[in-house]
């Protein structure tokens, strides 16, 4: 006779690969930074941004949808991630012929990476929602 998996341990595992991804995401964005600078400093080209840029996309997506298959708390925080990685890939696209635009783009990496672990600690995003109790 098979048994059904259990669905808290099922649960708990999408939760912590959640969180990992969200932990590993926030490292890869820092690191867009480093990769960034190197390249205006004349290190090399943006081409290694880009593709971690490309990557972190795909790996956002990935957390919302293990936000919402296993970590409801995380889902908003999550939708947002991904949202600001769209609005980052329209900005870095625009940015050449638009220069206001295109200089809000490292300004939106600092949301990403506070989204990014804003969705790793679970939280929903932006300032506390509780009343503080005396």
């Amino acid at each position: 006779m098979a048994t059904s998996p259990d669905r808290t341990t099922s649960a708990s595992g999408v939760a912590g690969a959640h969180r990992a991804l969200s932990l590993l995401f926030a490292i890869g964005a820092g690191l867009q930074f480093v990769l960034a600078g190197y390249a205006v400093f004349g290190g090399s080209s943006f081409d290694a941004h880009k593709t971690v840029g490309d990557i972190l996309t795909v790996l956002a997506l990935i957390v919302l949808i293990l936000a919402a298959v296993g970590r409801r708390e995380a889902l908003q925080s999550s939708a947002i991630l991904f949202g600001l990685m769209i609005i980052q890939n329209v900005l870095a696209a625009v940015g050449d012929d638009a220069p206001a635009l295109g200089a809000l783009h490292p300004l939106n990496g600092l949301l990403i990476i506070g989204a990014a672990m804003t969705a790793a600690a679970g939280r929903p995003f932006g300032p506390p929602h509780g009343r503080a109790t005396a």
